[in-house]
């Protein structure tokens, strides 16, 4: 390599004129810096080369100790605010999903830091974990394990959020969430109707039951909705034993009168 030094032909004033431009552009001593380590890598003495640049010769020892701490912001004068920052180089970020009866649990790093979401936060669990997945950070298999689902379904939602944002993963089934229908006015004539019923030994079927409080209050409560509050109410669990209860009561008060 250093004897094709030999074969290259160099012009004093063309070399002149790139220096100072060079001098205006970066500055005279990141050029000195740029010439006296390009001369002492092709192997010039390091004397020579600082007195060939006007450098004091410990200015440049420096200069060459620095280049082996710091590399190529050497160049730059450290009294100044640098124009290239140093950034740590760090290895990738380690991400794993923990989960107790809680919260499920996403650690950040090896450091002592957590994502925490509470377990019954389905969908914030979902639109989490899936943002995570989309963006390489969590895999389809993890997640699966975490939500208990199949990873097919986990890639099926992740597709849909990506596409329709997290609308698309409110589950459509549910309804409205909120119980707006039912009205503590309602689930009394509900509850009213369905004790006559038990108690009478007539059909506690939410049909029967849906059809008494349409003839009787006007209300046209859907057959599914009525079973699903008979269930809430636990009225389906006295059915059997109300009758008791009630012809109990009316001896007990008979004897007492």
């Amino acid at each position: 390599m250093l004897n094709c030094l030999f074969d290259l032909k160099f012009s004093d004033n063309i070399s002149k004129k790139r220096i100072e431009k060079a001098y205006k552009t970066l500055g005279i001593n990141v050029v000195k810096r740029m010439l006296g380590f390009t001369l002492f890598i092709l192997g010039a003495k390091r004397n020579d080369v600082a007195q060939h640049l006007n450098i004091p010769l410990g200015t440049f020892f420096s200069f060459l100790t620095r280049i082996d701490q710091y590399g190529l912001f050497a160049f730059e004068d450290m009294r100044k605010v640098p124009s290239l920052h140093v950034k740590k180089i760090e290895g990738p970020l380690e991400i794993s999903l923990g989960m107790d009866d809680q919260n499920v649990s996403i650690q950040l790093g090896r450091e002592n830091r957590f994502l925490s979401i509470p377990r019954n936060n389905h969908l914030q669990c979902k639109v989490v974990l899936l943002t995570f997945l989309n963006s390489g950070l969590l895999s389809a298999k993890d997640i699966a394990q975490t939500l208990r689902l199949s990873e097919r379904h986990i890639r099926e939602l992740s597709a849909k959020m990506h596409d329709q944002d997290a609308y698309a993963l409110i589950d459509k089934r549910k309804g409205q969430l909120i119980d707006y229908r039912f009205t503590p006015e309602i689930k009394a004539e509900l509850i009213q109707q369905f004790v006559a019923h038990a108690i009478t030994d007539k059909p506690t079927s939410s049909h029967v039951i849906s059809e008494h409080l349409s003839r009787r209050c006007n209300l046209n409560l859907p057959d599914r909705s009525i079973r699903l509050h008979v269930k809430k109410l636990g009225l389906s669990e006295i059915k059997k034993s109300l009758p008791e209860i009630v012809q109990t009561l009316k001896k007990n008060f008979s004897s007492c009168s």
